[in-house]
């Protein structure tokens, strides 16, 4: 079932990688964000749809312009240093874009591992940052391993709970290989991102048991219409049984690391489209030699993916594999926009009064 809450060739349009990002620039920029900022926005949003995530991808773009028109995100934003020393920052987003915000905090992370080897990041006064994973990935052309994650307003109820009380608060790590794909793993600490669930209710499909619950505890498996709060999703593992502590307890993680560490506040003190987050880089020249580290990396992929497949199954695959599979497709034939988005991207541009480029 949940194979059915994908986008192919019925529901979506096809677009080349480029003209959405020209597409993506230009509604930014007629909204008044800085070109600089309206390009990292930009980048940050095509490359989720170009990997698959299309949930964080260009049709937020939509979303993004319309909290600039009406003053929710403050722009021009300045991502300013609050205190620091050698290998932290403690950093304010400036109440503006959230993808602009921790790309800013991660490149500062970068600076500092390569001066010192490793370099944290927390940030506050930030808004929706789209694909957690983008800002772990930075880290990858510079031979280091990133991680990054963010809170999030309540959308999931802790183990045992009744009632949402954390954020989807997801988690990204991204470390370097040689021959093989570099691992990238990009997760949710519920069972599934919250946006899979409005997806599949665009897409008038069904979620499977397991995704979401009503606050008395029953499957929901029809779409919720929007969030409110008579449902939540569940944690990762979904059930004691099934080990639904250790979801509850990465968020946790993430809400201690991005909204306690930072002062901006956990995931149930935070107004929705709120988030805070911490990004980290390490310098695997500090620990041993780059292309040893990478061979190794090799090997251990390379094992993992001969290991024979459970039946029924193609191959094994690594965290990075199911996107690096979508990117190959989507710059080769275009990124498929979901119909509905692909319209409102438009009518966003005539909005703002830019060029129709898709």
């Amino acid at each position: 079932m949940a194979n059915k809450v994908k986008l192919n060739d019925s529901n979506s349009t096809r677009v080349p990688a480029g003209d959405l990002q020209k597409q993506l620039l230009s509604i930014f920029q007629g909204v008044g964000t800085p070109e600089h900022h309206a390009e990292i926005a930009a980048k940050v949003l095509v490359s989720a749809s170009v990997r698959g995530v299309d949930t964080h991808g260009v049709a937020n773009v939509v979303g993004y312009s319309q909290a600039i028109e009406n003053g929710v995100y403050t722009i021009p934003q300045q991502t300013k240093v609050i205190t620091e020393s050698e290998t932290t920052a403690l950093v304010s987003g400036g109440n503006g874009i959230g993808l602009v915000s921790a790309y800013e905090g991660m490149e500062i992370a970068i600076e500092k591992a390569k001066n010192y080897g490793l370099g944290m990041v927390s940030i506050r006064d930030g808004h929706h940052v789209g694909m957690v994973a983008y800002y772990a990935m930075m880290a990858l052309e510079h031979n280091m391993i990133g991680m990054s994650m963010t809170t999030a307003a309540p959308a999931v109820r802790p183990a045992l709970g009744a009632r949402k009380m954390l954020g989807t608060n997801p988690i990204g790590f991204a470390a370097p290989a040689g021959a093989e794909r570099d691992f990238v793993l990009d997760m949710a600490t519920s069972t599934v991102a919250s946006g899979k669930v409005g997806l599949a209710r665009r897409l008038g499909v069904p979620i499977p048991e397991g995704w979401a619950v009503t606050n008395e505890g029953k499957a929901i498996t029809d779409p919720p219409d929007g969030e409110n709060d008579t449902w939540s999703l569940n944690p990762l593992g979904n059930t004691r049984e099934q080990g639904s502590h250790k979801g509850y307890g990465l968020a946790m993680m993430v809400d201690i690391l991005c909204g306690v560490l930072s002062g901006g506040g956990f995931s149930s003190q935070l107004a929705r489209g709120e988030n805070m987050s911490w990004v980290m880089a390490i310098d695997i020249a500090r620990f041993r030699d780059v292309d040893d580290f990478k061979a190794m990396m090799d090997d251990m992929i390379g094992e993992l993916h001969a290991t024979p497949p459970m039946p029924g199954e193609d191959r094994v695959l690594v965290a990075g594999d199911p996107e690096a599979d979508a990117m190959d497709d989507r710059l080769a034939n275009g990124v498929p926009v979901e119909n509905g988005q692909y319209a409102a991207i438009k009518a966003r541009a005539a909005e703002v009064s830019v060029e129709i480029l898709i």
